[in-house]
């Protein structure tokens, strides 16, 4: 009877069940709460780094000076050389299927993302450097190493500066391939630590002055940015933070590219968090979770995007043609030649050109031209860059920036002009004529405006140096290194003292300003019976004069105001510069000088210019000139053979010159030579229906105002693969910005 009291074994288990029950019921709610904690914290933490980071970015662009950007840049992406926008970057992700599922083994190629980079021109700042080179630490008065700009108050007035504050997204470890366990989209979940794409920032200067075969100069940074030809730095490389890959596919990390990546990765700082937040978000399928792609290549969405602002269709606004004090004839014939916009910074322009007297209900004057970029850009038989198009809206192009006749390499002209290429505006049209033989159309030739623009001011420039005309494949003279069209004083012979005056005006011996003035006064006063029909012409109208419309370039091409090419052509106020033989009395008599422009009649050392068209009389025979003369004159065509035509008409147009026209005091012997900007803008003063002057349009990106559009995407947990995502926007303009 004596019996031990226990628990069974039944018990015991019937009671650990129990309190296994009891243990899920109450711990795992705990648990639950737990990563409802985790998530609510990193979501909080996602809205407050996206705030800091939208404020930083966005107090960045409005202190800096400028954003830079602009023309597209070829990079080699997938082994092909492509054209991308210079804000693009390049990275290395993993292939997928052409149904979008996961490929294996993994293969990685390269994929474009626009808007993922951004560099601020910072200003230029107060400072010094030290004995050794370096800059002084204005808080301790010492040298630091570490400093790599002027560390002082923002030197005034503003300047850009030596410092480029970069931003862009890249990989955690660049030499890593990417790797996002969490989603399962492009590759298998695992327990594999995660590299993504984070977003960071670096201060760095792009050039440094170095001494280069004895001569001290300003060279590329080659820590950070690869040389050119010139040893400047390449500001604008897709891949500067993507490592190269060898034939099979591997990082290259030994190479020169690498250690500008490592040096990149000391300069940076990381601002978004270092693992489990991804700044670049793969494009799939929700229904089956099927990421989109072109051939395999995936495509992404930046979750940080510096966008400059689009702005369509804005009318540009002109400068003033004629300033005070340089009153000219028919001035209200005449429009700007230099156009500007509101913004600056422009990216991705297309320029509109309606041209004086456009009529879009006239099949004959609805033509007008588009400056834009060509979709073929860089390939053989098109343009490298922007060209002018002529579009007629009749041709059955259904879009003006699809097509159209190239007129002008806008960047063959640049480019001749920036290398110091003899006559860039004659290549500038000979290259466009080589692809599209356009000068045979009298119509395009009408309507030709051609222009240059600086994107970084925002502005049109619509004329041209005549220095830039010219045959590129004839030497250079020497005594007229900027070949200017050039005329000839000729002998100093009056027309009482000239020793041959036989034969027709237009004869050659008769080409030579003094020459020419001699014949056309003894035509006039030996015409008593009015035979030659000009002896009643008013004795005012015979001039000593230079036509530059037929007067030859000094390498003996003819210049844009010929009037067989029917150019719409005027002369910039203010551009002229006539240089001729002294004909006042003294030591330099007949030496080269400077003439002086007047208003009205010219005497010894001045001229008078037409810039553009004058009215001309309805009937030239009110000027005094007989019927039979006049009726042999065709207004609309230049005859040099023609009295009315090759003397009297020239001085109602567009370059016509009066010089000294005393007929007792001839020029000295020598060369008169004309330097002058010509400009292809006017106003329609004839045609009631078009528009009265050139009218241009732009559509652009802007870099002077930026938006920042930024996404937080962050993992905050491994049981829990949508990620959680806080999406903040921002603009902000470039408030230190000189134009």
């Amino acid at each position: 009877m004596n019996r031990r009291l226990g628990y069974t074994l039944i018990e015991l288990i019937t009671v650990l069940a129990i309190t296994a029950v009891l243990l899920v019921i109450i711990v795992l709610p705990v648990f639950q709460s737990f990563n409802l904690t985790r998530q609510a914290q990193s979501l909080a933490d996602a809205q407050e780094m996206g705030r800091r980071l939208v404020e930083r970015v966005g107090r960045e662009v409005s202190n800096a000076v400028a954003v830079r950007g602009g023309s597209p840049v070829d990079t080699v992406v997938n082994n092909a050389t492509v054209r991308v926008p210079s804000t693009s970057l390049v990275f290395r992700v993993p292939r997928v299927q052409a149904d979008g599922s996961l490929l294996t083994p993994r293969q990685d190629v390269d994929v474009t993302v626009p808007f993922t980079r951004m560099d601020l021109v910072q200003a230029a700042q107060t400072g010094r450097r030290g004995p050794g080179g370096g800059f002084i630490d204005p808080v301790s008065g010492r040298e630091d190493p570490t400093l790599s700009n002027f560390k002082g108050q923002t030197a005034l007035p503003i300047a850009p500066g030596a410092t480029v504050t970069r931003w862009w997204i890249g990989l955690r470890d660049p030499f890593r391939p990417y790797t996002n366990p969490y989603d399962g989209l492009l590759m298998a979940k695992s327990g594999e630590r995660d590299n993504l794409f984070v977003l960071y920032r670096a201060e760095v200067q792009p050039r440094v002055f170095r001494t280069i075969s004895g001569t001290p100069r300003y060279v590329a940074n080659t820590d950070f940015f690869a040389e050119d030809a010139n040893l400047l730095p390449i500001l604008d490389d897709p891949r500067f933070f993507t490592p190269n890959v060898n034939g099979s596919g591997a990082i290259i990390d030994n190479d020169a590219h690498a250690t500008r990546i490592r040096n990149w990765l000391r300069k940076a700082v990381v601002q978004t968090e270092l693992s489990r937040y991804d700044m670049l978000q793969t494009v799939y399928n929700l229904n089956n979770r099927r990421v989109a792609n072109t051939a395999g290549i995936p495509q992404f969405v930046p979750l940080v995007q510096f966008r400059p602002t689009r702005v369509s269709s804005e009318p540009t606004e002109g400068q003033v043609a004629v300033r005070l004090g340089e009153e000219v004839d028919n001035g209200a014939a005449l429009a700007p030649d230099t156009y500007t916009t509101r913004l600056g910074l422009w990216s991705s322009a297309v320029v509109r050109t309606w041209p004086a007297g456009w009529n879009p209900a006239e099949p004959t004057t609805n033509a007008y031209l588009v400056g834009r970029l060509d979709q073929a850009n860089g390939s053989a038989g098109a343009p490298n860059g922007f060209s002018v198009y002529a579009y007629d809206p009749d041709a059955g192009i259904p879009e003006d920036f699809l097509g159209g006749t190239e007129l002008f390499d806008v960047d063959a002209y640049e480019r001749a002009l920036a290398s110091g290429q003899r006559f860039p505006f004659s290549v500038g049209v000979n290259n466009a004529n080589a692809r599209s033989n356009w000068l045979v159309n009298a119509g395009w030739r009408r309507i030709f405006t051609p222009y240059w623009y600086d994107s970084a001011k925002g502005r049109i420039t619509a004329s041209f140096n005549i220095s830039e005309v010219g045959n590129p494949n004839t030497p250079p003279d020497p005594a007229n290194p900027n070949n200017l069209p050039t005329a000839l004083a000729g002998p100093a012979e009056t027309p009482r003292t000239a020793t041959d005056l036989t034969g027709d005006f237009n004869d050659p011996k008769f080409n030579s300003v003094n020459a020419r003035f001699n014949k056309i006064w003894d035509l006039w006063e030996k015409d008593t019976a009015n035979t030659f029909g000009i002896r009643n012409l008013d004795q005012s109208r015979i001039h000593r004069f230079i036509d530059l419309r037929v007067t030859p370039m000094g390498d003996g091409t003819n210049g844009p105001l010929d009037p067989q090419l029917e150019f719409q052509v005027n002369l910039v106020p203010g551009s002229d510069v006539v240089t001729g033989p002294d004909q006042n009395p003294g030591p330099n008599f007949g030496q080269p000088v400077r003439y002086v422009r007047v208003n009205g009649t010219p005497g010894p050392n001045q001229y008078r210019i037409n810039y553009t068209n004058q009215p001309e009389p309805t009937d030239y025979t009110l000027l005094g000139l007989s019927s039979d003369l006049v009726s042999s004159f065709n207004g609309e065509f230049y005859q040099a053979d023609n009295f009315v035509s090759a003397v009297i008409q020239p001085q109602f147009r567009a370059g016509y010159i009066q010089l000294n026209s005393d007929p007792n005091a001839p020029i000295p012997p020598g060369n008169i030579r004309v330097s002058y900007r010509f400009q292809f803008t006017g106003v329609n003063q004839t045609s009631p229906n078009g528009i009265r002057q050139h009218l241009f349009a732009v559509d652009y990106d802007s870099r002077e105002l930026m938006s920042i559009m930024l996404t937080i995407r962050n993992y905050p947990q491994s049981n829990q693969p949508n990620p959680q995502s806080v999406t903040l926007k921002a603009s902000a303009k470039v408030r230190n910005y000189i134009r």
